[in-house]
């Protein structure tokens, strides 16, 4: 009986696959089973795959330009209809937002694309045994780590958040489309606060209105779902 964790590998450039391929083929617990290029490649090949642990990229470029199926679409799709897979993100972008929102889309694990192999393999084992891991490239950038592994709260903190909770909390309904006295009331403040918040954020995306506002946070994964 083969007792090798079995990996599948979703990731866009065939180099990146290659190496990581020939890296995780060194470890004598993990066998690669597979591999894919886009969201929807990876769904076709799951009905009856014998898959233990998928690692997940979450940007894909290589997706087809009428696709929504993103890396954290593709998290979530997985986590609900197969969730005896259990995945880990592997991402270039490390910040708390993001790192939180996939997790929250179903990952067990994330490995910033900046840390080493050996990190890698101890995430793939984490996570197949149950438990969730974060890496230390990214765990020293967060300040409630513990809280959110041990599921206390749902949201990280970076070191140093672009925006703090509130401007978030105003962004998302101003993404939805929600006016300023409607997110005044929802949010139980006043309108002037409202505006304030706004005008923080674009002031520190430095961008010149709510619209290029709602590109730049929708581009860095700053939004809710």
């Amino acid at each position: 009986m083969d007792d090798r964790i079995k990996v599948f590998h979703l990731e866009d450039y065939k180099i990146m696959r290659d190496g990581i391929k020939f890296l995780l083929t060194q470890d004598p617990g993990i066998v690669v089973v597979g591999e894919a290029r886009k969201g929807e490649e990876l769904i076709e090949k799951l009905p009856g795959a014998d898959i233990d642990v998928l690692l997940l990229d979450i940007y894909l470029d290589g997706m087809e330009e009428h696709s929504t199926l993103d890396g954290f679409g593709v998290c979530e799709y997985v986590h609900q209809n197969y969730p005896g897979i259990k995945i880990v993100a592997h991402s270039v972008y490390y910040d708390a937002d993001r790192v939180a929102r996939i997790m929250n889309n179903g990952a067990m694990g994330f490995v910033s694309k900046k840390a080493g192999y050996e990190e890698l393999i101890e995430a793939i084992k984490s996570v197949h045994s149950g438990k969730k891991y974060i890496c230390k490239e990214t765990s020293k950038k967060l300040k409630n780590i513990n809280e959110f592994l041990e599921g206390i709260v749902d949201t990280l903190r970076g070191e140093k958040d672009f925006f703090s909770q509130r401007e978030k909390d105003v962004l998302d309904l101003l993404a939805r489309g929600f006016s300023t006295k409607n997110i005044a009331q929802e949010l139980f403040i006043t309108e002037k606060t409202v505006e304030s918040h706004r005008k923080n954020m674009v002031d520190k995306a430095r961008v010149k209105n709510t619209a290029e506002l709602i590109a730049f946070a929708s581009a860095r994964g700053f939004l809710k779902r």
